[in-house]
């Protein structure tokens, strides 16, 4: 396990190094910093994909860490799906820890609903018959704040990734060889076999479109690795519905996972959409900011410091508006007149950051 993971870190840092910016996109594409973030990264669906449990410490330390580096990214709110209120046991002390974002409502939840006991009511109707339902009981009182409601436009989600699971099952699709290998599995010719499986969505009869409610709407068994490409699928397919609904961005590239669901793949979704965490911690070492960010910092410090220009600048740069050089180059021009010092405090922080910045005006012009 140890050896995969640090080949799997030095495979991810070549990437970074090698690829400082992402590919090429539409026009338009590049790093919008007035997109709200998706909390993805703790979503136990998404997490399961990865093998990593939703409901640990571990998993909350680290969903804490990694919206450090999510309230750098954006100037709006950081959004989670509601679902977090009833799914995630951690989730009121998460609340507490990050009460300042909360309290100035930079971190809101998001469902078609505004009240979390309606939202209940709702999502009881998809869990029914579920041994482990986790909207069978009202939600407990918390002591955490409560956070402000955005809401989520468009129909229920089951609706879209029922779209996108038909359109994905035909030949050549990306859940055609799902269909091979179901087709093998169950003794049917391959038409049969796309019949069957396009028929789910219907089979679930209301109930949520998440791993286990598909598996049991299944005529029989499929292998392992055929149960774990359907879930990513459909993790992939949620995320899909969330970037384009709420016009989001998400965190990827994190410590513990991609949480990216393959969207940063050949035809897998807007790239642009998906800010790898890695090259922001890059950044930050060079910065001076990094045991500051990840440490030090009060998150109105980390409010104060993405809200200045230059680390705006400095951001865009990183994700896209900008050759693949000119930050690296900013930092060494930087550096030439006054070592950038680790910073210890939000002054600090933000003098490193005018240093930065201002070299990139001058590289600019």
């Amino acid at each position: 396990m140890t050896a995969r993971r640090d080949a799997y870190t030095a495979g991810r840092d070549l990437h970074v190094h090698l690829c400082p910016v992402p590919e090429p996109g539409p026009a338009g594409a590049g790093h919008h910093r007035e997109r709200p973030i998706f909390v993805q990264y703790a979503n136990p669906e998404i997490l399961a994909c990865y093998r990593v449990a939703a409901d640990t410490g571990q998993t909350a330390a680290q969903t804490l860490r990694a919206t450090r580096l999510a309230v750098l990214l954006t100037d709006a709110p950081l959004l989670f799906p509601s679902s977090y209120l009833f799914e995630l046991p951690w989730f009121p002390a998460y609340l507490r820890a990050v009460a300042p974002l909360v309290h100035d409502g930079l971190v809101r939840h998001t469902s078609a609903v505004a009240e979390p006991e309606a939202f209940r009511e709702l999502k009881a109707r998809e869990y029914h018959g579920d041994p482990v339902n986790p909207y069978a009981a009202p939600r407990p009182p918390t002591a955490a704040p409560e956070p402000a409601w955005h809401p989520r436009p468009g129909g229920p989600t089951a609706d879209d990734i029922a779209g996108q699971w038909r359109a994905a099952l035909v030949p050549g699709g990306a859940l055609a060889g799902v269909v091979r290998a179901a087709a093998r599995g169950w003794g049917l010719p391959y038409r049969r076999a796309e019949t069957v499986l396009a028929r789910v969505p219907d089979r679930l009869a209301g109930r949520a479109f998440v791993r286990r409610f598909v598996q049991a709407a299944l005529p029989g068994p499929v292998p392992p690795q055929v149960a774990n490409t359907v879930a990513m699928f459909l993790s992939a397919a949620y995320l899909r519905c969330y970037l384009r609904e709420l016009d989001a961005t998400i965190v990827t590239d994190l410590p513990a996972g991609a949480f990216s669901c393959a969207l940063d793949g050949p035809g897998g979704g807007p790239r642009d959409r998906l800010l790898p965490a890695r090259r922001l911690e890059l950044a930050l070492g060079w910065l001076g900011l990094a045991g500051f960010v990840l440490h030090g910092a009060g998150w109105r410090d980390l409010v104060s410091l993405r809200s200045s220009p230059g680390f705006g600048m400095i951001t865009s740069t990183l994700y896209g508006n900008g050759p693949p050089d000119v930050f690296r180059l900013a930092v060494v021009g930087a550096g030439r007149s006054r070592p950038l010092a680790p910073a210890a405090t939000c002054g600090d922080a933000l003098s490193n950051v005018a240093a930065v910045a201002e070299e990139l005006v001058r590289l600019a012009g």
